[in-house]
């Protein structure tokens, strides 16, 4: 009788125990990449280096069922670089992501903490450089990713809020506190995206306004120059010689808008920004690379995609992409325009590991934002020694 009552109260904690771990869960993913770069045009040198294809990443998320549908939900997202295991993001620990909330299947999900804005949540999948060309490398995106649809940007201390698809729509806002004492929207940024999904068509558009761009916005790497930050030796949170030159300005504003039509086995992608680097000369920024003094006034870049991605069999993907941006220049010091093309073939060897080969071109004409002949400079690359630069990437791609 002893031992039929110690089997029953085993087989009831048992029955507890699977649902405890029913309702909760912790999910360790990840993707390693690594490949082989090759880059024609470094200050004028060719380059042979171990890179990546898509950046490599490890994370745990996980969710708490608290019961009427309300989840708690976390992500902690590390980046690193897999030919060297040095962390990336400046050496942030979870410099990808890092967020705890709330999540309702009714009235939405509600997070804080490093996240990427909404506006990248409900555009990025329509452009090539945050997909399938060399996603997180940089090399893929409108000139030095400007309008940052690749999220070279996250954005730190903030509250974000996304809502539930309602029959395709989905809307989302953000909002990141400066953290400055007496000043409340000094280094804030807000930002807000609308998305609509039915059948083979989709639509996304989103807008980012940023208070202080080149600390708030540019200096969220764990290595990056702050006010504080002696001028000597200071690293510059805005290196690109393509708006390197904006970084006084005392905000900045992104409007993104695009979307995708899929028939058969083909997708293609549109996706136009603008970005303005407004109230030029108002703040001081440490590090920043030599440029013009701009007292005033307004730097805006236009910048238009078209892409097209082909299955032409279950294993095998044909991409290509080719996007124009404008930099209309301030205070009539000129203005630059560059012209990139990206060609992609990706192979699945299954449904977690692929091999890649992708190639990229740019082009560059006019006066960049340093005043200076407006040369090429992929994102994450050295700026090239005149207008053109050529890079192909190939590697291996294992994601779990």
């Amino acid at each position: 009788m002893k031992m039929k009552k110690t089997s029953v109260a085993l087989l009831a904690l048992g029955a507890f125990a699977g649902a405890a771990h029913a309702q909760s869960s912790v999910t360790l993913y990840g993707i390693v990449d690594t490949g082989l770069l090759f880059n024609n045009n470094v200050k004028g040198l060719h380059e042979y280096a171990l890179s990546q294809g898509t950046s490599s990443r490890w994370g745990l998320k996980g969710t708490e069922d608290l019961g009427g549908g309300l989840s708690a939900v976390f992500d902690l997202e590390n980046g690193f670089t897999t030919g060297t295991g040095a962390l990336s993001q400046g050496g942030l620990e979870f410099g990808r992501k890092a967020f705890v909330g709330l999540s309702s299947k009714q009235w939405g999900t509600l997070t804080a903490g490093r996240q990427y804005s909404v506006s990248n949540d409900l555009t990025a999948s329509y452009a090539s450089g945050a997909d399938w060309a060399a996603s997180g490398l940089g090399y893929g995106t409108r000139a030095a990713d400007v309008d940052n649809v690749d999220t070279s940007n996250r954005i730190q201390n903030s509250i974000k809020y996304e809502s539930p698809n309602y029959n395709g729509l989905q809307a989302g806002v953000l909002y990141s506190l400066g953290g400055v004492a007496g000043a409340f929207s000094q280094n804030s940024i807000w930002d807000a995206a609308l998305s609509y999904s039915n059948g083979p068509i989709s639509l996304g558009a989103g807008y980012t306004f940023v208070k202080d761009p080149y600390y708030s916005f540019f200096g969220n790497q764990g290595n990056s120059s702050t006010p504080s930050t002696a001028a000597t030796g200071a690293n510059d949170n805005m290196a690109s010689k393509i708006f390197g030159g904006y970084a006084s300005a005392g905000s900045e504003q992104i409007i993104v808008a695009g979307g995708s039509y899929a028939f058969g086995p083909a997708t293609v992608g549109l996706l136009y920004s603008n970005t303005q680097f407004q109230n030029l000369g108002t703040v001081s920024a440490v590090g920043a690379i030599s440029a013009p003094k701009y007292t005033s006034g307004t730097a805006t870049f236009n910048s238009g995609e078209i892409n097209i991605k082909y299955q032409l069999n279950p294993s095998l993907l044909l991409a290509g992409a080719y996007i124009y941006t404008h930099n209309s220049g301030a205070d009539d010091l000129g203005s630059a325009r560059y012209n990139q093309v990206n060609l992609g073939v990706i192979y699945s060897l299954s449904k977690r590991t692929s091999l890649y080969a992708i190639g990229f071109y740019e082009t560059a004409s006019g006066i960049d934002s340093t005043g200076k002949q407006a040369v090429a400079n992929f994102t994450s690359s050295t700026y090239s020694a005149d207008n053109h630069q050529l890079a192909g990437i190939f590697g291996i791609t294992h994601r779990f």
